[in-house]
């Protein structure tokens, strides 16, 4: 398989795919047009039967979420991510007509893993073209991005998904217990992932690129009203020479409407949460709490301490290092900085850009640690981090807060779903979770987790 362009990564947003031969149709990838809109909203209102069962619930009808001024905001989403590095918006071109999109996200870049998703045109299925596009990026994923792995979550019921991934190397790694609110309702989802070897053994036939000049060129279909506004010119990477369907307002309104939003989301993030202080019925001389600042002699001491690990945070945000393989703790007490900056968050709570992070305290010792954070994995709400003393904290006691911790995440901040990623061979992390309520899913081959090199993890749920 030939890579088609040579671009690198810093310049995804005016990345062009192609075009390649696909039997008798030219593929191309290339990103988003705010002309795309009219093509856009014909194909999803006329396959909502086919598309809506695995989209994500929203408490807006089809018809209002497939508006203008919706599809200006996800381009202007789409431009500012390929911008950063962080997505690639693509949208699928088949004989120089849009029928559909696909999309890479980067989810954990220290570990190098990203994320796939796509649709396509009810009328151009099963004919190999999500295939296609998905291979033009995962050879630009692997290859040029130096991806690791590539991940898609599918739900149960969606069979043409599911034989896609399948002839194109994927495997299956885990399904996740009602992972994902889809079609109106909580669903399980599968975790494929594909690796550079996985495709490789594939064995698929190579993409022959064709040439540009052989792409049919199709202008999209320009309603009255939009025939008597002006645009302005454009100023994304690939976006035409004409907003077609798209008036000026519309597209202001949507940024606006999109910076208010990133503004209040960044301040929600910041709002103060209450205490919390959970005593464990078994053991009255034993309370999960918040960090508090009488904690920081402790707390840098406990990086000494031989721990075991499940989950852990991304940690391109984070920065943790760690001693002794998977069953060391972090080594904080180099950082006094992170010491204030790990303070700061605790103060609000599972919202803030660290999580909730809960002291297991033991007889007024710092025993342990109960992390709660936004999962890099795909369909994951919420992951667990957890790590005790052994010297201090039996498994029954363990198990006991854990629990409590439970319980406090389901009932009072509305958690839905639980996960956490524990490396083969740790035994006792394993055992405490399955008593505590989680169901294996599945294992997460060379999987990056919280304690160093890529290895085997089991990944653990509970809803």
């Amino acid at each position: 398989m030939s890579r088609t362009t040579t671009e690198a990564p810093t310049v995804m947003p005016s990345l062009t795919f192609g075009p390649v031969h696909h039997g008798d149709s030219l593929v191309r990838l290339r990103p988003p047009r705010l002309s795309d809109f009219g093509r856009w909203r014909e194909i999803r209102l006329r396959d909502r039967a086919w598309i809506e069962p695995h989209w994500g619930t929203s408490p807006l009808s089809w018809e209002q979420r497939h508006t203008s001024r919706i599809w200006a905001r996800e381009c202007l989403v789409a431009w500012a991510d390929m911008r950063a590095g962080r997505r690639f918006v693509g949208v699928i071109e088949v004989d120089g007509r849009f029928a559909g999109q696909v999309e890479y996200t980067i989810i954990d870049a220290d570990s190098a893993t990203a994320e796939a998703g796509a649709w396509i045109d009810a009328h151009a299925a099963r004919r190999g073209l999500i295939g296609c596009a998905l291979l033009l990026l995962c050879d630009y994923m692997f290859r040029v991005h130096g991806v690791a792995r590539v991940l898609a979550p599918v739900s149960t019921d969606n069979d043409p998904a599911l034989r896609c991934l399948r002839g194109l190397g994927f495997r299956h790694e885990a399904t996740m217990v009602l992972a994902y609110d889809a079609g109106g309702a909580r669903k399980d989802h599968t975790l494929w992932a594909l690796t550079p070897a996985d495709l490789a053994a594939a064995q698929l036939p190579p993409l022959v690129p064709a040439d540009p000049a052989d792409v049919p060129i199709v202008e999209p279909r320009i309603s009255r009203s939009a025939a008597r506004a002006t645009y302005p010119p454009s100023t994304a990477p690939g976006a035409g020479s004409a907003n077609s369907g798209v008036p000026r307002a519309v597209v202001a309104l949507a940024a606006l409407r999109w910076s208010v939003w990133s503004v209040r989301e960044k301040l929600r993030r910041y709002r103060p949460a209450a205490p919390v202080a959970l005593i464990v019925r078994e053991r009255p001389n034993t309370v999960v709490r918040t960090l508090t600042r009488m904690d920081r002699a402790q707390w840098t001491q406990v990086g000494r301490t031989r721990v075991t690990a499940t989950s852990s945070f991304p940690r391109s945000r984070q920065g943790l290092g760690t001693e002794g393989g998977s069953s060391a703790g972090q080594d904080r007490s180099k950082s006094r900085a992170q010491w204030y900056r790990t303070l700061w968050h605790s103060r609000f709570g599972l919202r803030s850009p660290s999580g909730l992070r809960l002291v297991l305290d033991v007889n007024g010792v710092y025993a342990g640690e109960f992390h709660l954070y936004d999962s890099p994995l795909p369909c994951q709400a919420t992951g667990l981090y957890i790590w005790v003393d052994p010297l201090r904290v039996e498994p029954e006691l363990w198990t006991a807060a854990l629990r409590k911790v439970i319980e406090h995440a389901f009932t009072e901040l509305g958690v839905q779903r639980m996960a956490a990623e524990i490396p083969v061979g740790d035994t006792v992390t394993a055992a405490v979770v399955a008593a505590a309520g989680f169901a294996h899913e599945g294992l997460l081959r060379t999987h990056r987790g919280p304690s160093g090199p890529s290895a085997d993890h089991d990944l653990w749920g509970l809803t």
